[in-house]
Formats: C-alpha cells, sequence, structure tokens
C-alpha cells in the first residue's frame, strides 16, 4: 500500500524519540498562546514526519501529542472562524498554519497505517483498525477547519480519503471498533465512522453556517458517522429506508446522491441515521430540552430543531431542492458592502446626520404624541459637521453574474477586489439593467482556488429608502437618531412592509419613530422577519 510519503532518515530529530519524552516536552510548550504554540508544534511534527521510527514509537508519539493538538486547533481556530474573506494577513497565517498542523499529524498516522498494512493476525488487524481511524478523523478535524476558513476541499482530499477507506475495506478492518477517548469519549468507533464523517460534513454545506451552527453541526458528523453502513450494492429494499449516500472510490469527489456504474461505487446506508434524526426533532417538538437529547449542552432551541431538520434532508432525503428556479446568468453587479456604506448610497451620496432638536421641540413632539398618536413635524439638519462614520468610501465593486434567480445571486469577483464580505451582511446590489439598488444579505462566501472570492446572496424584495429611526425605551428616554431602510409592502406576494434596524434594536413592542424625509411616524415593532450579522429585519405597526 503506497501512500506517496516523503522517505525518512536520521540526519535531524525531533525534541523527543519516545512517548514519556513527547510528555514531558508538552508541559514546556506554551499551549495558552495559540500562535507561537502552533509554530512549536509544526516544527517538531515535520522533524517527526521525516525522522525513521518504529511504526510503534511513532504511533505512541502521535497518541501522546493528538489531545494537546486538538485542543490546542480548537483555541487557534477563534481566529479565523466565521470572519469575512479575503481573510487578514494574521487570520490567513493562522488558518494555514492550523490546515498544515492538521496535516503533518494525520500524514503521520498514514506512514504507520501504510507500515502496518502488511501484518496478518488478530493484532494486526486492531493496529490496523485503529490507524485507519485515526488518520481519517485528523483529516475530519483538517476539514472541519478547512471549512471555517471558507473553503472546501479539493479532489486531491476526497481521492486520499477514498483510497484510505478502500485499503481499510481491503483488510477487512474498516467497521472493526476501536476506541477513540479524544474524540468519543468511552462510544466505540471506527474508520468507517471517521470517513462517514467526512461525508456527512461535506453533504452539510457546512460553509453556509454560522461559525456557532458549524460547530453543532460538526459535533453530530462525529457522533453519528457510526450509524451509517458501507454497501457495495444499493439497498433492495427501499420502501422502509431512507435514501442512502454514494460514494466512488476511484473518484476525487465527496458523497452524492447520484450513482454511475463504476467497480469504486459504493452505499453509505443512513437509514438508522434518519431514525436517530427524526427522533430527536419529535422530542424537542415537545418540549425536551437539547442537552437531554445529547445534542450538546450548548445547543438551544428553536435552532436546534431548524437545524437537524436541515441535516436530515441533507443526509437522509435525497438533498434540498431548490424553491425557486436558478438560471445562468452573465454581465457584472455592482456591490456595496455594509449599513453605513448602502444607507450612504440609497440617500444620494450623502452623508448621514443625525437630526438635532432643542429641549422645547423635543417637549412640544411628546405633548403632542401623547395626544394624537402621531405626528408630522419638520426635521432640522444639523449644521454641525459631526458626521458619523461616513468619511470616505471606495468605489463601488463590481462582481460577476454567475446565476440568478427571483430571490438571490451566485457572484464571483477576484479574492483582493474589493471589500470584505461575509455570511449576514448588508448589501446593495445592481445589476447592469437594473433600475435600483437592491438590498441583499450575504448568505454564505467562499475562497475557490487561489485567486476567487464566491457568495451567494438573498435579495430582500422591494425598492429600499434610507430613513432615519429613533428607539424609545419605557422609561421615557430614547436613542439618538440612527440609520434605517424600509421596504415596502407587496401585496402581490403578501409580503408586509418592513423596517431593517441594526442589530440588538428588537423588543416586541418597542416604540420607535421613523423619520422619512421631513416626516415622522411613531410605530411599534412586533416581529423579526430576518436578521444577519449587523442588521434585523423587523414588521412594525402604528400603534393604537
Amino acid at each position: 500500500m503506497n501512500f506517496e510519503l516523503p522517505a525518512t532518515g536520521r540526519d535531524q530529530a525531533p525534541a523527543f524519540l519516545a512517548a514519556r519524552e513527547c510528555r514531558d516536552w508538552l508541559h514546556q510548550v506554551p499551549l495558552a498562546n495559540p500562535t507561537q504554540a502552533q509554530g512549536i508544534v509544526l516544527r517538531q511534527l515535520g522533524l517527526l514526519h521525516h525522522f525513521d521510527l518504529p511504526v510503534a514509537e511513532r504511533l505512541a508519539i502521535l497518541e501522546e501529542l493528538r489531545g494537546s493538538v486538538c485542543r490546542l486547533q480548537e483555541d487557534a481556530a477563534k481566529a479565523f472562524a466565521a470572519r469575512p474573506l479575503p481573510l487578514a494577513p494574521a487570520e490567513q497565517h493562522v488558518l494555514e498554519t492550523s490546515l498544515e498542523v492538521w496535516n503533518l499529524l494525520a500524514l503521520g498516522y498514514l506512514r504507520c497505517f501504510s507500515t502496518a498494512a502488511d501484518g496478518r493476525g488478530k493484532e494486526a488487524a486492531a493496529l490496523q483498525a485503529l490507524l485507519a481511524q485515526r488518520t481519517l478523523s485528523v483529516f475530519a478535524d483538517w476539514q472541519v477547519d478547512l471549512c471555517r476558513g471558507e473553503q472546501l476541499p479539493d479532489g486531491g482530499y476526497w481521492l486520499k480519503l477514498h483510497r484510505i477507506l478502500a485499503a481499510a475495506e481491503t483488510l477487512g478492518v474498516a467497521s472493526l471498533t476501536v476506541d477513540d477517548p479524544v474524540r468519543h469519549g468511552q462510544l466505540p468507533t471506527s474508520a468507517l465512522a471517521a470517513y462517514a464523517e467526512c461525508n456527512l460534513l461535506s453533504s452539510a454545506n457546512l460553509f453556509e453556517l454560522s461559525a456557532r451552527h458549524l460547530a453543532w453541526v460538526a459535533r453530530w458528523a462525529r457522533r453519528w458517522g457510526g450509524k451509517l453502513e458501507l454497501l457495495q450494492a444499493p439497498p433492495e429494499d427501499i420502501r422502509n429506508r431512507a435514501q442512502p449516500l454514494w460514494v466512488d472510490l476511484e473518484s476525487d469527489r465527496p458523497a452524492s446522491y447520484l450513482p454511475h456504474p463504476t467497480p469504486g461505487g459504493r452505499w453509505l446506508e443512513t437509514t438508522e441515521l434518519r431514525k436517530s434524526l427524526q427522533s430527536r426533532i419529535s422530542l424537542l417538538d415537545q418540549g425536551h430540552a437539547p442537552a437531554t437529547l445529547q445534542l450538546g449542552d450548548d445547543v438551544t432551541q428553536p435552532a436546534a430543531a431548524h437545524l437537524l431538520r436541515r441535516v436530515l434532508q441533507r443526509w437522509c432525503q435525497g438533498g434540498t431542492l431548490r424553491g425557486e428556479t436558478r438560471r445562468s446568468a452573465h454581465g457584472s453587479c455592482q456591490v456595496l458592502v455594509g449599513f453605513d456604506a448602502v444607507h450612504c448610497q440609497l440617500s444620494g451620496g450623502k452623508p448621514f446626520r443625525p437630526p438635532r432638536r432643542d429641549a422645547a421641540a423635543l417637549r412640544r413632539e411628546r405633548e403632542e404624541f401623547e395626544t394624537f398618536g402621531d405626528r408630522r413635524l419638520l426635521a432640522h439638519q444639523s449644521a454641525s459637521d459631526d458626521v458619523t462614520g461616513m468619511e470616505s468610501w471606495s468605489v463601488i465593486d463590481d462582481w460577476q453574474l454567475l446565476n440568478e434567480s427571483a430571490g438571490g445571486m451566485r457572484l464571483s469577483r477576484g479574492i483582493d477586489k474589493g471589500a470584505r464580505i461575509g455570511a449576514g451582511q448588508l448589501l446593495a446590489t445592481r445589476t447592469a439593467d437594473g433600475p435600483w439598488f437592491s438590498l441583499a444579505v450575504v448568505r454564505w462566501a467562499l475562497r475557490e482556488g487561489k485567486d476567487t472570492l464566491t457568495a451567494g446572496i438573498q435579495l430582500l424584495p422591494g425598492e429600499p429608502k434610507a430613513v432615519t429611526v429613533r428607539l424609545c425605551n419605557p422609561d421615557g428616554s430614547s436613542s439618538d437618531w440612527r440609520q434605517a431602510f424600509l421596504l415596502p409592502e407587496i401585496p402581490a406576494l403578501r409580503i408586509p412592509a418592513s423596517l431593517l434596524l441594526r442589530s440588538g434594536s428588537f423588543r416586541l413592542d418597542r416604540r420607535i419613530e421613523v423619520m422619512v424625509g421631513q416626516q415622522i411616524q411613531a410605530m411599534t415593532l412586533y416581529r423579526i422577519l430576518d436578521h444577519g450579522s449587523e442588521f434585523e429585519r423587523c414588521i412594525m405597526r402604528i400603534p393604537d
């Protein structure tokens, strides 16, 4: 079994040549400083990978390292997870270092597996099963961090995973249970479970999730990967079964639902996984707490049930069908990123200046509101040069359309040719033939290859209007005037009028004052339609 690993020698030894020495060395590593510790660990893993050692000693060292490395990598991921793209140089450096740490750790186990594959007998099989599982599980951790950095594994990654699973299958150890206290505690696992985990991660489209929800789904894929079975032929009785995932062990692609006739074709049976997911969804709907269902102590409702339904569709029910037809599209699209920049554009390029009134004017407004419930007063603009957050905006970014539907678009541009962009951000977009800038929210962003940034955006319906709002508190105080956006009602689509406010503004029945042009309207908030990283889209009503 040849995995094209570099030759080893005895020229430059790592800081440890035995597990006990490695344990002592770890006490000297500043694990509380992830960036510094990563560099130290990476160097020693590189030296270890190229140094000649017996399989048993190399394995013992890797097992000693693995727990500390996993904790270190989890801390380091906070530097690049859920960051807008392109990553800042420091963020990109931590991501690349993290991926290389995982890669060298996995290759260390793979070197042991490649050497141990020639063994025969019960003890040899147990060792082979352990090494195959360790290799695949570290690659799964590599995959999660790659998705945290808004990238997807390439074909070489999947080719490597398929070859490892195929080797384990040939040796008859793919489903042999092993212990993995670092990742699974006291629960048994296997090489097949780790391989299934990687394919579940891919099918879940982790890049579309927030950092918090990504962590939940990654944890569930790890826990439930052991529920999948590997079949060499499709299930005969499909009436009461989940739709299986299909993989080609001779390809460079992840699992899908579209089988093709090929010698490397295998089916990942997901019926047991479906039962587990459906049972938990039902119990959550009955009011059970997520923690009691082994979903995690940090998992909350209603997000847990929504996310479980999402992965159920992607893992066991053939994937997700689009609600709207996507069609290929070409041409350019202008994009402005961020709440302030969008408000400036929709205000005709005028910097935002909050309206100001003297104390007597404020008193008259309150008295009139208490009497009539509605006010329409003149808005006096301050002559002050106090401009809030509006120094100068860069040129509007130009993106290329890849496809579009009535409610969204897929766009592409050079990685360094515009503002940073990330999930949940507010945009203003306009195609070449568009009559106005539309509001949109970034649903996902991906770095594809070295030079391309791709994003999926959801359009918010209706022609937006830049407005000014003031939030009122129960004690009679109010906030300063701030930017907001008004979207009109669209009766034909049964879409109510809505207001886009800064994140954290919504409270049920909160009174607000909305200034449109030179008129002020009193309203109350009563429901959130949508939200992003910097905004809340709310339905409002006129108070009685």
